[in-house]
């Protein structure tokens, strides 16, 4: 009997027909009694499969070949990492093809089988295998969001007439929607769970956005209000001819590109007063830093910029 190897080589190299019988040999072979050695070529197969893929061109061997990689993917080695095939996967359901499309809806299913073990049954130990509750309920809740994404753009108004999902036409939204069925029965719990906090932090950085604008424009009076106390006659303050501006202070932050130029920006306010005065010309400065948008950060403020991460981000 041929290795798993070979049996690949003529996959892809190989006459429609030929390349048709050797896709049915593997699933022979998977099942077949062998050594460890031959599971370690498989999960090797089914790591290089989304850079094997893209090299094909003709349609009936794409099918073939991921056919093929469905039958096997059980014995993928990435248990610690269950999605990472997920973006040839979301792939594979775009595609015209019916057979790829399913292929790939059984391939997700899988995964669906760890991921939701510590739903499934709770209290149960969890193998080192499987991952951690906490990495599936990020996993379930991304793959839930992309699916449902996917899911709008494949939507059509005609579909609106059937009422049960095995009555739908063949389709990227109806595989899309057998993945999310089974998803929905095996952790509905978890979904809610995760939708509620997302909004939580969603309303929560939508406050507290809404907060630092407000402070943005406090910091900026409290400025405009200690540039005009400054006297443009002196020598040390004077910019050519022109007195230092609210803009230039924002200017200066925003195009800042190391350490010293905060410095400048206090530089600006500084009269020669007491260590009092200097004190509070730093400190106005420094919320000016963090409230105030900067160009290496996107367009944003470092305070903005920390609403990306959530609250227990470490």
């Amino acid at each position: 009997m041929k290795t798993f190897t070979e049996l690949f080589n003529t996959i892809l190299t190989a006459d429609e027909e030929t390349s048709r019988q050797a896709a049915r040999e593997v699933r022979k072979l998977v099942y077949s009694s062998g050594e460890n050695e031959k599971y370690k070529c498989i999960a090797s197969i089914i790591e290089n499969a989304p850079a094997e893929y893209v090299k094909i061109i003709e349609g009936w061997r794409q099918e073939n070949f991921v056919m093929t990689i469905s039958v096997m993917y059980f014995l993928h080695n990435r248990e610690n990492q269950p999605d990472f095939l997920f973006p040839w996967l979301f792939q594979l359901l775009q595609h015209k093809n019916g057979n790829i499309r399913h292929s790939a809806v059984r391939m997700i299913e899988h995964e669906l089988g760890s991921l939701t073990y510590h739903i499934r049954f709770p209290g149960e130990k969890i193998s080192r295998r499987e991952p951690s509750p906490e990495q599936a309920d990020r996993i379930i809740f991304g793959l839930r969001t992309n699916l449902n994404n996917l899911a709008t753009s494949f939507w059509k108004d005609s579909y609106r007439k059937f009422k049960y999902l095995d009555r739908l036409p063949s389709g990227t939204y109806k595989s899309v929607q057998l993945i999310l069925s089974l998803l929905d029965d095996y952790c509905s719990e978890t979904i809610e769970r995760q939708t509620q906090i997302e909004s939580k932090q969603l309303h929560t950085s939508s406050l507290r956005g809404r907060q630092i604008l407000e402070r943005r424009k406090e910091i900026e009076q409290e400025l405009a209000g200690m540039l005009k106390e400054i006297d443009p006659t002196s020598p040390r303050l004077r910019r050519g001819k022109e007195q230092f501006t609210l803009q230039d202070v924002k200017d200066a932050i925003y195009n800042e590109e190391d350490n010293d130029d905060m410095m400048k920006v206090v530089a600006m306010f500084d009269r020669g007063g007491d260590a009092t005065e200097m004190e509070k010309v730093l400190e106005l400065v420094t919320d000016a830093w963090n409230y105030f948008p900067h160009k290496v950060l996107g367009g944003i403020s470092p305070a903005e910029k920390l609403l990306e991460y959530p609250p227990n981000h470490k």
